[in-house]
């Protein structure tokens, strides 16, 4: 019996010591997702959350602007992956985490969406323009909206009831960023605070709730580029255009689904 203990010790070190060694000796690497093979044909969003979540801290996109129709081939299709300069690396492949990853990607150019049909484009403006009048809400056309904002106090009975009432719905509003972090370890994923109208400084509070932006890119802000702009940084004024989400009672913040953030 203290032979069987003796060797179940002894197993369990070993297996202690590979695990730490592993770990010690690709300390500052990132380990590749799969094959360059298998992200031909992905769309290139998910390419990059891949390479993110296996600690990859250098990825830049190149975009192919050769599409025409889209039938064949789809707006955002992944072309090659390179890693280090490596367009056939292989699956679970350890590299420096800082090494560079370009992800080349299928879009359309400018010129064949400038040689669109006019009337074409005209009518799907127009159709567009009036689904956006009936979903989208701004203080001038919802006056819950106007009062959400210029309510005092970081929770409020009234922060529930335009949740509940508005959920799904977009909104448009003059805010200011407030707070930014990085989500959890990734690098181009973030948590951001923000408030109705202008900053002043990190005293002054707003009235409204605090809004709250959770585990977004760029992308899902309408930020053509991997990482983020100048003006999305504390004390930034920004338009604002979102979904409601839900309020959270716990946490005193106002969730919300972003659509576009731009400058003012």
């Amino acid at each position: 019996m203290k032979k069987i203990v003796m060797l179940m010790i002894a197993a369990i070190m070993t297996f202690l010591l590979i695990a730490c060694s592993d770990s010690q000796t690709h300390d500052g690497e990132a380990k590749t997702p799969s094959a360059s093979g298998a992200q031909k044909g992905r769309d290139y969003q998910s390419v990059v959350e891949d390479f993110e979540e296996r600690g990859f801290t250098n990825i830049s996109l190149v975009a192919l602007d050769d599409l025409i129709t889209g039938w064949l081939t789809k707006d955002g299709e992944v072309e090659n992956v390179s890693v280090d300069g490596d367009e056939n690396y292989s699956a679970d492949k350890w590299y420096s985490n800082d090494v560079e990853v370009i992800i080349t990607y299928h879009t359309f150019s400018e010129e064949s969406d400038l040689e669109e049909d006019e009337e074409s484009k005209e009518s799907i403006s127009e159709k567009a323009e009036d689904k956006a009048v009936e979903s989208i809400l701004t203080i001038e056309t919802c006056a819950d909206l106007e009062k959400l904002l210029s309510t005092e106090g970081e929770i409020n009975d009234f922060y529930f009831t335009f949740a509940e009432q508005y959920k799904g719905s977009t909104i448009v509003f003059d805010g200011c960023i407030t707070y930014i972090t990085n989500h959890g370890d990734y690098d181009t994923r973030y948590d951001i605070l923000m408030s109705g109208g202008n900053y002043v400084d990190d005293e002054m509070v707003n009235p409204g709730p605090i809004f709250k932006f959770e585990d977004v890119n760029t992308y899902g802000m309408g930020i053509e580029d991997l990482y983020l702009p100048d003006y999305i940084s504390v004390g930034s004024n920004v338009h604002v255009t979102a979904e409601v989400e839900y309020f959270s009672e716990n946490e005193g913040v106002f969730y919300l689904n972003p659509v576009k953030v731009e400058s003012r």
